[in-house]
């Protein structure tokens, strides 16, 4: 009998199962470099008091591109030049006691473009809080989240935030989740909770969606339950969970797409079992009963009902590894389960992780429940022994719109392989962080490839100069059969009301925004203090996106000087 008090293998608490996912996406949201809002050296959030911390960054920046638009160059589509002048704030707050804790980050820049003679503005902003109303029994979560985000998997994009406007929308998200959890004194612990989630998606009067009789204003609602027991660590060996989960998910708001209802009711039931401290089988056993009255032509609820199981182990070779790694099948095809965390030394994590999910608007998988409450307690906790942090990476684990990758708006209802790795450091006066991801979504009438790597690199030079570097890849395979659009033109966001739409000619014009792409982005740049809490910086971008149909090729040069102030 293996005694369980000094075994390095112990049963996995269903908060630890999402913590390791947490921690990979917390590594990975660095990957969305192309999507950054902020420039400069930015400002690292600390402790002030024992319950209150911020950090507040603003400051002036003019940035000069050669291709504001983002365009081919081909005739019909010229580039132009642009120069803005704005200014830029970016800023954390977190207030804790020992019954609340919350969290808000995020940026916004507001810039006049002079050969447009326009007043823009970005904004980046999340936030997430946690409360307890009474001890180890009735708690609360929530977050909300809005930012610009691009206009479908292959819209355009740079570093340049003010580049390619009509190839962004604005997303706003909000979420609730009032639920109760026990932890009984054997160990286990059961939870019930519920979970709102609302999407609203607007700017979609663009320049974009206007050449195409587009419409991507659909919002999105989700209403969750979820009924969960642990054994946790009541038995030696064995640790067993049950779980029952139903989401309804209502897509609305489109003028051209119909609105429809996903529907799911799902029980499951997992165990882990000890052969060994350091070894353990693992296995999930489950049924899934989806319903949904999308378009015939999208993903079929037959294909996403049935049977579904994972088998594999979990593995704790030394203090510094934890390996969950499991095969399986559902939702009509056959994945790979992954979560692994190395501290290859107290300053250097590796993170990766593997799924497969449902993918819609505003949904989550049940397994994120938990995320909220742990990654920010226990992150104002580093925060109270002294340390400081990304606020940003944080709120972009718990927020309910994905920021591990680059954020696109979609249509239809899709089922998603995705996996994500990054290793991330520090080495002396150096922070370097690598990232990669891959996700592949059936949407039934179409498929969607993407993966992509980023290289993010800081050096302090002395302690008033620092340098940085990003290197960002993203490839994008959005092909889709025109016959299809053809004969379904709504379901691809094309308006067939409007007078004269010709479905042949518009999905021939929709082809020549999606295809296979390659773009790559890279950024250089440097920061000095020139007083104790101001600093000037400058750096450049390229961004250079590559295809075999010229139509979707473009590059930009950019550059940006500023002035930041940290209060």
């Amino acid at each position: 009998m293996i005694d369980s008090k000094n075994a390095l293998m112990q049963p996995l608490s269903r908060p630890m199962k999402t913590a390791l996912l947490a921690t990979s996406a917390c590594v990975a949201a660095t990957g969305a470099l192309a999507q950054q809002q902020s420039s400069g050296p930015g400002a690292p959030l600390n402790m002030h008091s024992d319950y209150f911390g911020y950090a507040l960054a603003v400051g002036p920046r003019a940035t000069f591109t050669d291709n504001i638009s983002l365009a081919s160059g081909l005739p019909g589509d010229p580039r132009d030049d642009e120069f803005a002048i704005g200014l830029n704030t970016d800023g954390s707050v977190i207030y804790t006691t020992n019954r609340f804790t919350g969290l808000v980050s995020g940026s916004l820049d507001v810039s006049y473009l002079t050969n447009q003679s326009e007043v823009v503005a970005n904004q980046d902003v999340g936030g997430a809080g946690t409360a307890t109303i009474a001890d180890n029994w009735i708690y609360l979560d929530i977050a909300g989240s809005s930012r610009r985000q691009l206009a479908g998997d292959n819209a355009r994009y740079s570093q340049n935030v003010n580049a390619g406007r009509s190839q962004r929308i604005n997303v706003h998200n909000i979420s609730a989740s009032p639920y109760v959890n026990h932890r009984f004194a054997n160990g286990s612990a059961a939870e019930l909770r519920y979970r709102f989630s609302q999407v609203f998606v607007g700017d979609t009067n663009n320049n974009f969606s206007n050449s195409l009789g587009l419409n991507f204003n659909k919002d999105s609602r989700t209403q969750e339950v979820l009924a969960s027991y642990d054994t946790g660590n009541a038995y030696d060996q064995l640790q067993v969970g049950v779980t029952a989960y139903g989401n309804k998910t209502s897509e609305y708001g489109s003028s051209v797409v119909q609105d429809f209802d996903y529907k799911q009711g799902s029980i499951s039931s997992d165990f882990q079992y000890a052969l060994s401290p350091r070894f353990a089988v693992t296995g999930v056993i489950g049924y899934d009963d989806v319903s949904t009255t999308a378009p015939a032509n999208f993903i079929s609820a037959d294909t996403l009902s049935g049977v579904n199981w994972r088998a594999g182990f979990r593995a704790q070779p030394g203090r510094k590894t934890d390996i969950a790694l499991q095969y399986g099948e559902r939702y009509g095809d056959g994945y790979v389960n992954a979560n692994i965390r190395y501290d290859v030394t107290g300053r250097i994590t590796f993170a990766a992780n593997a799924s497969r999910t449902v993918q819609t608007r505003a949904q989550a998988v049940s397994s994120q429940f938990e995320a909220t409450q742990r990654d920010i307690l226990d992150f104002a906790e580093r925060l109270r022994q002294g340390g400081v942090g990304d606020a940003s990476q944080v709120i972009g684990t718990l927020s309910r719109v994905a920021r591990t990758r680059i954020d696109s708006q979609t249509i239809g209802l899709g089922v998603a392989n995705r996996a994500n790795a990054g290793l991330s450091g520090v080495f002396g006066r150096t922070t370097l962080g690598l990232t990669a991801n891959y996700s592949d979504t059936d949407f039934g009438f179409r498929q969607v490839e993407m993966y992509g790597a980023g290289l993010n690199v800081r050096r302090d030079v002395s302690r008033r100069t620092s340098a940085y570097g990003n290197l960002f890849v993203r490839h994008v395979d959005s092909t889709f059969d025109p016959t299809q659009c053809v004969s379904s033109p709504s379901s691809f966001g094309l308006d067939p009301t409007i007078p004269g739409f010709d479905p042949v000619v518009a999905c021939g014009q929709l082809s020549g925004f999606n295809g296979v792409t390659t773009t790559a982005i890279v950024r250089i740049g440097a920061s000095h203090k020139i007083y104790k809490n101001v600093s000037a910086y400058g750096e450049y971008s390229h961004t250079e996106r590559f295809s075999k149909t010229p139509g979707l090729e473009y590059g930009e040069n950019a550059v940006t000087a500023g002035l930041q102030m940290e209060f």
